[in-house]
């Protein structure tokens, strides 16, 4: 029994690592070929939508994994800034979480986007330099305690005038404005980045969210990835802050102001997420043996 127990345990990370190789040599060579031809813009949104293909077929292979993403009538009803540059931020429960929102967010949207990590994420070997081909940038962190963080700000100016110019250009920001993997309670939100907002602040820019849970199931921060889960998803906007936008408010809103709205507004999404019961077949429902 023993022994049956522990080959299950195994069966969806030995497979998951079988697939995810080839999927991210895949998108690798998609985004090389992307930057062989046309503008760089143009060849990492092109790279993105390559990238978004792949990582759906990825995550529709794993059959043991279980997402229920927003159909088009969810995307539809959030209404989406389309013709300027917005914010939109996800909540950090899962090295997974990256990957899963460029796989379920729409090809028009994933086009748009740049996303902000961890710069030690570009020296990861493939998967750094596919970030670099699709446009992402890389935040030079001078500390990762919980609510006390702090960046290079000598080296952050560039990136901060890029990330800039993008949303000004109408593109959309894509990140995790906790800055850190939750690693206790997946269900009530870290502290937010202040500084993350200044952005919103400045540029008057819209605020939308996508919250999950139960991708860190799937990939848990210490052990394999590739453990059968159900994720769910929930799009919102912070309606505080984007009501205020569109009355020509909140002039005087600083970031922290924004922050402490941003944050209302995400852990409201997950604790909706959080109220939902689980199906019957997931591996934590109550009674599954």
């Amino acid at each position: 029994m023993l022994s049956q127990k522990a080959d299950r345990a195994l069966a969806g990370p030995v497979a998951f690592g079988l697939l995810v190789t080839p999927v991210c040599l895949g998108i690798y060579a998609a985004a090389k070929a992307n930057h062989l031809w046309g503008t760089k813009r143009g060849a990492q949104e092109r790279s993105l939508v390559s990238m978004r293909f792949l990582l759906r077929a990825l995550i529709r292979s794993c059959f043991w994994l279980k997402v229920e993403e927003p159909d088009a009538e969810d995307w539809a009803e959030l209404d989406l800034a389309q013709d300027r540059g917005c914010i939109l931020m996800f909540n950090h429960t899962s090295l997974f979480d990256g990957f899963l929102m460029a796989a379920i967010m729409p090809s028009s949207l994933t086009r748009r986007c740049k996303s902000l990590m961890a710069a030690y994420t570009f020296k990861t070997p493939v998967l750094g330099e596919i970030f670099r081909l699709v446009g992402h940038e890389p935040v030079y962190f001078l500390k990762d305690d919980e609510g006390k963080f702090s960046v290079d700000k000598a080296r952050q100016a560039p990136v901060n005038e890029r990330i800039r110019a993008h949303v000004a250009g109408g593109g959309v920001l894509a990140f995790c404005p906790e800055g850190t993997v939750n690693r206790k309670d997946q269900t009530k939100c870290l502290p937010l980045r202040r500084g993350s907002f200044q952005l919103a602040v400045d540029l008057r820019l819209p605020i939308y969210g996508i919250s999950a849970l139960g991708q860190h199931r799937f990939w848990p921060w210490k052990g394999a990835p590739g453990h059968p889960a159900t994720v769910r998803v929930k799009l919102y906007a912070v309606d505080a802050w984007n009501d205020m936008l569109e009355a020509g408010e909140g002039k005087t809103a600083t970031a922290t102001d924004v922050a402490d709205l941003a944050q209302e507004a995400m852990q409201a999404s997950v604790d909706a997420l959080s109220a939902q019961p689980l199906p019957p077949n997931d591996p934590e429902s109550p009674g599954r043996k």
